[in-house]
């Protein structure tokens, strides 16, 4: 009886998780692809410690690396968020506003007060890295922010766009709405964007052309966009040059409002760009946009009876270096390929077939 109690004993003392051979646990880790809950693991014991840095596939959420107080403080919390949206958006639109209608945005004045301030909110992807040296395949989700014009957030607009990058940008997918809501039985609507349009002229809707209003208000959504996306680049930079083995990359949000995809010939191009470079500007924010052509259709009222939505003042760009020669079919395809969500794609389909469209061109910035 006492032998077999010691045999109980010396098996429930095994670690069947010892058993199983590296391959399988390094499997195991590349299908657990969180960052955070990986490196957890590396402090476990030595061989978890040699594996986990071992694995290909990461994925990693940044967090605000700054809390709300408990005291209830929420003024500090509001005034962050404002200066770096301030910083890294609304003054980049301001002067570039500036210099198009030789005016100001009174709209971005109150981003003033906080321009020398460094907001950091977050901590950057190479420092939560430094311990993976075999990534090929990387995920960043980065914070959303309480300005992000998103149908997350409430706010009953919508603005979604995609981008893609080799050393600069290649093409970029935008998709906006004025208001974006559930589709009712009997849609009463006159038309007109909540106000931002100023026709009162009867005309059939698929007729009617955009305003300067209007125009403008989707020229501040391109530069949005793109200013978000070089500057998503821009960090990128840094991560390609530490991690030498990444092949593929998406950096999203947590608004859901934009994506960046490179895969392993845009990575290969940038990181040898990064290598050729002998000046490296440490204080630029963001890649710099070329000169680009911009090709935009545009609905007053957008149903979607597929899924279920209606969209006002229902926008889709298409973005691409003005030097980039293209066929015609190649922005209907990068259009059509940019977005999972099927109201997404339901409605960029319905905007394209839409025989009417706008041409812009837009200076590098």
């Amino acid at each position: 009886m006492g032998l077999e109690e010691h045999s109980e004993q010396q098996q429930e003392a095994v670690d069947v998780f010892d058993l199983l051979p590296d391959a399988l646990v390094l499997e195991i880790f590349n299908r657990v692809q969180d960052a955070r809950s990986l490196s957890a693991c590396m402090v476990l014991c030595k061989r978890f410690g040699d594996l986990a840095t071992q694995t290909d596939d990461v994925s990693l959420e940044i967090i605000r690396r700054n809390k709300l107080p408990e005291n209830g403080d929420s003024g500090w919390h509001t005034n962050r968020s404002k200066a770096f949206f301030g910083r890294f958006i609304m003054n980049p639109i301001q002067s570039l506003l500036h210099r198009m209608f030789s005016r100001k945005s009174k709209a971005c004045s109150h981003c003033n007060s906080d321009d020398e301030e460094d907001d950091t909110m977050f901590r950057l992807p190479d420092e939560l890295l430094k311990n993976f040296k075999e990534i090929r395949s990387l995920s960043v989700k980065l914070p959303g922010h309480d300005g992000d014009i998103s149908s997350e957030n409430g706010s009953g607009a919508l603005l979604k766009w995609k981008a893609e990058f080799g050393k600069e940008l290649e093409s970029c997918v935008i998709l906006g709405a004025t208001g974006f809501k559930k589709s009712e039985s009997k849609l009463k609507n006159d038309g007109d964007e909540s106000g931002e349009n100023d026709e009162s002229s009867p005309a059939p809707l698929e007729s009617r052309n955009l305003t300067s209003k209007q125009l403008k208000k989707r020229v501040v959504w391109t530069i949005s966009c793109l200013i978000a996306s070089s500057a998503r680049h821009h960090m990128l930079k840094k991560i390609i040059s530490l991690n030498p083995m990444i092949r593929d990359v998406k950096i999203s949000d947590g608004s859901k409002q934009g994506t960046i995809r490179m895969t392993e010939r845009q990575v290969v191009e940038l990181r040898e760009d990064v290598s050729s470079t002998t000046v490296v500007d440490v204080e630029a924010e963001r890649t710099k946009v070329p000169a680009v052509t911009i090709k935009m259709w545009y609905v007053p009222v957008l149903e979607l009876p597929e899924s279920g939505y209606v969209m006002k003042g229902a926008t889709l760009a298409v973005i691409r270096p003005a030097v980039t020669a293209v066929e015609k079919d190649d922005d209907v395809s990068l259009a059509m390929g940019a977005f999972d969500e099927k109201c997404m794609g339901e409605a960029v389909r319905k905007l394209i077939e839409k025989k009417k469209s706008y041409t812009l061109e837009m200076n590098s910035f």
